[in-house]
Formats: C-alpha cells, structure tokens, sequence
C-alpha cells in the first residue's frame, strides 16, 4: 500500500481512477440527455401523425423555446421514473401483486430501457402511448390501483406540462433512440446501463450544466431538430461551474452543523430542526439543498429516534419533513427550477404518498432585483433616471430634475411613512405559516396546500404589494424617451401606493411586461414566513451580528434564514458582444479588433434591423439589470464599479440571515482582494462577522471547466 510519493500509493491511485471514471459517466450522461432531447424533437416532427404540431409551429403558436421546455419536462419525467423504479418507490405498497407484475411487465419504463438495448424499434407508436397511460395516470385524482400507480399530483405529471406532446404520437425507432442515450453509456469499448437506483445531485447537476449550454434549432421541411451551444454564451452568462460534492460537504461543517449543535441543544430539538430554514439564492439543480437536506434529515431522525444512526426508513421519513418545511430555493431559470423540485421529489418520495408541495419554497426570479420595504419607504431615488440604452439624457434630466423636486416639497411620504408597508399589506406570514402546517401526505392534503397557496398569491393584498414592489423596480427601467415621456417619479409612485386602482392599463401591462424581462423578485412577498416577524434585521446587525449598519437600507426585512448555502454565478453583468453573436452573425464575433466589431454592429441598422432591435433590446436589458444593482441602494457595499454577479450575491447571501445565521459559500478570492470589494469585506472585519476563510487555486481541477489558476474561497 506505501510508494515512495503518497499521491503514487494504491490507494490514491484507485481513488483518481474512480474519480476519472465518474467523471467520464457524468460527461456521457450529459451528452446522452442532449442526444435523447434532440431525438425526440426530430422523432415528434417527423412523425405523420403529428400535423397539428408542426402547424402550430410553422405559425408561431407554439414557440420553439416552448417546445424545447416541453421536451425537457419529457426527459425530466422518464428520469424521475428511472430513478423511481430502480429505488422501488414507486408503486403503491399496499396493491396485489398482480397489479405490480401487470405494470413491471407491460407498462414500466425499465421494460423500455430493456427494449432499447436490444432493439432498433419500428415505426409504430405503442411504445410512447403506454408510457402516457402511466403518465396521466400518475396525474389523476385517484392513480391507477390496476397498474399499482399512486397519484402524484404536481406541474410535472399535470396535463399543462407538455400540452403538445401528450396528444402526439412518435415512432417506436425514434422513442427507443432517446431512451436509450438515457439509459446507456459507453467506454468505447463496452455498454453498461446508467445506474438510475444510485443517481445523485451530482448527476442532475450535469443535467443542469447541458440545458445551460442548449439553444434550440428545427427545420420543420426536413423535421430535424438539433440543439447548439452558442459560443458557451448561456452557460458563460449565468457564470454557472457546477461545484463538486467535496466542496459543498466542507461548507455544510462550517455554516450548517454550528446552525444544527444550536438546534439539537433545544428543549424540543425536533421542533428546533424543522423550524430551520436553509436557502440557495443561485440554486440551479439543488446540489447544496440536497446534501443540505440529507445532513439536516440525519440529525431530525436521530432526535425523534433516540439512535446516533438511525434506520432508512426512519431517515427517508425525515428527508420529506425537512425538504418540505426546511428548505428554500431561487433560480433565474424556469427549467433549472423544475430539475431542482424533481431532484427534491426523488429524496423525498415515500411509496404511497404524492410528491411533495414545493412550488411555496423553490422558485424562479433574480434573487438580486427586487425591492425591499426599506428601500419602497425612501421613495424612487434620484439614481432611478440614469439613461441607458435608448434612453434620450435631456427626458432622463428633466424627470430627475422633476423627482428630487417632489421628494423634497411633497406631503405623499408623509402619509407612506404613517404606516409600514408591510403593515398594510395583510398576515401572509400567517398565512403562509398556516399553510404550510398543512399536509401533504395524501392528495387530498396537497391539493388543499396548493389552493391554499394559489389563494395567497393572488389575492388582491399580496397583488397589490407585488405591484408596488415592481413598480419601484420599474423606475429605473422604464423607457424615457420623447415619445415615451411619462416615467415614473417619487409622485406617481406615491399615488399609486395610495390608491392602486388608479395606475392606467398601459402602465400596469408595462410593469408586468418588465417584471416578467427582468425576473423581479422581491424576497420579503415570495418568503413572507421567513422575513416578517422578530426584531429588526438592522438592528440585529448593528449590535454585532454578521453584518453592520452598511447593510440596513438594502436589507429584505426583519427575521432573515438561518443558513444560506452556495456558489453563485461569477460574470460581469454586460452584455458580451463576440457572444451574443456567436450564433447569430458569426462573422461580427469573430472580428479583427474591437473597434470593427462595433462597426459591424452600427451597420446593422441599415442592412438588418431586425437583428438591431434584438441586439438594442438585449444590451438594454443588461444595462438595465447593471443600473439596478448599482444604483437602487440594495447594495452599498458592492454595487460599484464594473459589477461582477459573485459580489453582489455574497452582499446578498449576507442580507438574507437573520442576526444569529450564517453564510457558506464559494466564491472568486477577489471578494477578499479586489478594489471594488473592499468596503464589504472591511464591513466583515469591523463587524467581526467573518468566522472563517480558505483560499485556494483551482490547479486540482476542481472546476474542471475553469482556469487552474483562477482562486477561490
């Protein structure tokens, strides 16, 4: 077992060939959920029998995103049902073994990983049929007690997922095409089944890091449809690198377990630990929930069992309760957010029961715009008229001119300030608090958990201070040229808050239209239960808690989590021209120097307008989001300068806790180093809230796809 150089002895050799191995799975399963995305597109197109598809198509009524996302949600269910299988969690326990064989045999989708090793398949389409009789019945009100199916309720399994391809029909070649990129992976010299009964967050990671990569592409003449990565744009622009388990476990010791200690020592320690909350502002497919998830599920289980080790079903009973009421999720991507429920569903699936209700906890925005109530009560400020993109200076002068005029001689802050806006908004804490004391271990209590919450959110209070909240964002957003003039000032802002039926049609579409391009998301409206109540955040921090007095404006509310976990995206927040035209006009990205490029870019208002109005719009938008983290105040510390997102998360991360939580995560060692990060990490020595830093250089290649050089902490 020794050698002469430790990294030389057997067992580190067994370990790299283990690690190398692993790596080499989740390299092929990445690419074999794009192969198998790709086939079924192509399978769906081609097929005769799907004429209304390829119209709706054809006249834009069904976009090609849309139908991307539906494909997704495709694979997304037969992974679940990989996995769900291959764990025997899937059927009820209590139906007749008849049942069971009835659905092994002729319905279950490892019967179709079977096929698809063996068999090229035909152009009939029974296959793909009996997987949808699985699929609605599995959405049902009451399963399928003949097949031995439990009713799982959830978007996933529900009739609105894939609306265009349950009804379609698809080739048996073509569908066993796709199942078998899932289910098989090669070494180049043999083929061994992906083993779905192990299948871990590390996996769905990698799933996660390929729809990043992916933009869709389909000729419906030939009925080809294809996936491209556009020059790495996607994956580059969240500045998404997925974080290896080794990594995530080092700050689950130092962020999590302190948290739990605290918890355990409690009179009633099983209430302590569900009252926990735990939050990835940056989720994507879960990776720090799950193994955040596990961690805490072991030490509920171990204090309502009395054992140090308790049982598997004792654990897996736990798992539920904690992902159910321990944990809170934020991803600007729709479908990141999707594979982070069903990456929860898989640890959380007891046979019998339906999957758990996650849609309150795991959500989809930009965890960095949005307002605050703090931020609301000091009115629009005068920050909110710099011009961008499109926007004409002597309109943006004049309206700033106009708004410090009002903030400084109006009477409608007076009346703002008489009552806390979160006063008047109405108990959604309660509210929220009393819904999730709802269970849902039967159908029966998830459906009530989800009228419950649909009420929540739409009723006319909690829509009222969305607008509100929206509406501030909009400010600085708004379009403010001559033939747009009427922006949004500290007055108007102030009416509407005062009477919110007043706002005109024009101006309320316009802010949803907004809110909707830039992902608004405001944390005290989507987490009431976890910022309402207790003393002042700022107060807390002022008094020597992880934070200073800095902080206070920006901060979302009282109350706060109690461990926010994760490795948020590290990207310059501006559009980056050579690749957003990678795909587009390949020749403008590959241009000779910078300053062609923008000669190139200039030319396009004469020979494709089109394509202008695109670009225009997207460099609005990113200088939008810019404007918004510089200068709305939310960020006093790091919104300046050339804003990287990693600054402005780790700001954020530090918001987000209450005066007793704590922060692990990943990050660039510029946030210790660099210029523009000084007064935040000052900030953290003064307020003596900085428990711990490690520095390290990425020369192991930990992110496999980034610079060995590049350090982190």
């Amino acid at each position: 077992m020794e050698a002469a150089r430790p990294e030389n002895c057997w067992l580190e050799r067994w370990s790299r060939a283990a690690q190398e191995q692993g790596t080499r799975a989740l390299d092929q399963l990445r690419s074999g959920v794009e192969a198998a995305i790709a086939a079924l597109g192509s399978g769906f197109l081609r097929h005769p029998g799907n004429k209304t598809l390829r119209q709706r198509l054809f006249a834009a009524e069904l976009d090609k995103q849309d139908f991307y996302r539906q494909l997704l949600r495709l694979v997304y269910r037969l992974i679940f049902l990989f996995v769900a299988e291959e764990r025997q969690l899937l059927l009820l326990p209590e139906a007749v073994d008849e049942a069971k064989r009835r659905y092994y045999e002729f319905y279950s989708t490892r019967r179709l990983r079977h096929l698809a090793a063996r068999r090229r398949g035909s152009k009939h389409a029974d296959l793909y049929q009996g997987l949808m009789i699985v699929l609605r019945k599995l959405g049902d009100e009451g399963g399928s007690p003949e097949l031995a199916l439990p009713a799982l309720g959830s978007f996933l399994f529900s009739a609105q997922a894939a609306p265009d391809l349950d009804g379609a029909q698809i080739a048996n070649r073509d569908f066993l095409e796709a199942i078998r990129h899932l289910a098989v992976i090669s070494d180049g010299r043999s083929r061994r089944q992906v083993d779905y009964r192990n299948l871990g967050a590390e996996e769905l990671g990698s799933v996660y890091e390929s729809l990043l990569e992916l933009h869709p592409q389909l000729n419906l003449e030939s009925g080809d449809f294809s996936l491209h990565t556009a020059g790495g744009h996607e994956r580059k622009s969240t500045g998404s690198y997925y974080t290896p388990s080794s990594l995530i476990h080092e700050l689950l010791d130092s962020a999590l377990d302190p948290v739990l200690d605290a918890a355990a020592r409690q009179p009633d320690p099983e209430a302590a630990i569900l009252a926990l909350k735990i939050c990835d502002p940056a989720c994507g497919s879960g990776h720090f929930l799950i193994a955040a998830a596990h961690r805490i599920a072991h030490r509920l289980a171990a204090a309502v069992s009395g054992e140090s080790e308790p049982p598997p079903e004792a654990l897996r009973a736990a798992l539920r309760r904690v992902i159910g009421h321990c944990i809170y999720g934020v991803d600007i991507n729709e479908m990141a957010v999707e594979l982070c429920k069903v990456g929860l569903w898989l640890e959380a699936l007891e046979p019998g029961k339906p999957l758990s209700f996650l849609d309150h906890h795991i959500q989809c925005g930009n965890s960095l715009l949005g307002a605050t109530p703090e931020l609301m009560a000091a009115g629009i400020p005068d920050e909110a008229f710099v011009p961008i993109e499109g926007d004409d200076k002597a309109v943006c002068t004049a309206a700033k001119r106009r708004n410090k005029s009002e903030r400084e001689t109006g009477q409608a802050d007076l009346f703002y300030a008489a009552s806390a806006p979160w006063q008047r908004l109405g108990d959604f804490a309660g509210a929220m608090k009393a819904m999730d004391r709802v269970s849902d271990e039967t159908l029966d209590g998830y459906r009530s958990k989800s009228n419950r919450y649909q009420e929540i959110v739409n009723s006319p209070a909690f829509l009222f201070g969305r607008l509100l909240a929206d509406l501030w964002c909009a400010a600085f957003v708004w379009k403010k040229t001559r033939d747009f003039p009427y922006v949004i000032t500290n007055e108007v802002f102030r009416s509407i808050e005062a009477e919110p039926a007043s706002i005109p049609t024009w101006m309320y579409e316009e802010v949803e239209r907004l809110r909707r391009q830039y992902g608004f998301f405001h944390w005290h409206l989507a987490f009431p239960e976890v910022f309402a109540g207790g003393e002042a955040q700022a107060a807390g921090r002022a008094s020597g808690g992880p934070s200073g007095s800095a902080v206070a404006e920006g901060a979302v509310a009282s109350g706060g989590f109690d461990v926010v976990l994760g490795n948020p995206p590290w990207e310059r927040i501006k559009l980056q021209e050579k690749e957003w035209f990678a795909e587009r006009r390949p020749e403008i990205a590959a241009a000779a120097n910078a300053a062609q490029r923008r000669k190139m870019i200039e030319a396009l208002q004469q020979n494709d307008a089109a394509l202008w109005r695109a670009f225009a719009g997207d460099r609005r938008k990113a200088e939008g989001e810019s404007m918004l983290v510089r200068n709305s105040g939310r960020f006093p510390l790091c919104g300046r300068g050339d804003v990287n997102t990693y600054t402005v998360f780790t700001e954020l991360n530090r918001m987000l806790i209450n005066p007793q939580g704590r922060v692990g995560c990943i990050v660039p060692s510029g946030i210790a180093t660099d210029d523009t990060t000084k007064y935040f990490f000052q900030d953290l020595i003064e307020q003596r809230s900085l428990v711990s830093l490690y520095d390290f250089e990425n020369r192991e290649g930990l992110f496999m796809d980034v610079d060995s050089r590049m350090k982190f902490c």
